[in-house]
């Protein structure tokens, strides 16, 4: 095999290793499908889309998140 065909399954392969395991992590829905975000009462529109959004807490991680409520 050539060196350019080793290098294109490389990035292939690479690619769909790095899709998989990261899908999780990045995923949007990630820690409200089952992960320890919790809803509060805190809800605004969004000036972008115009949608209702509420805020999620991750009391672990003080993280934020904001989902179309």
């Amino acid at each position: 095999m050539s060196v350019v065909l080793w290098v294109i399954v490389a990035a292939v392969v690479i690619g769909t290793v790095a899709a998989v395991f990261g899908w999780d992590r990045y995923g949007r829905n990630r820690k409200i499908d089952g992960g320890s975000a919790q809803p509060t009462d805190e809800v605004f529109t969004d000036p972008a889309s115009g949608k209702r959004m509420r805020v999620w807490y991750n009391p672990a991680t003080g993280e934020r998140e904001y989902h179309p409520d």
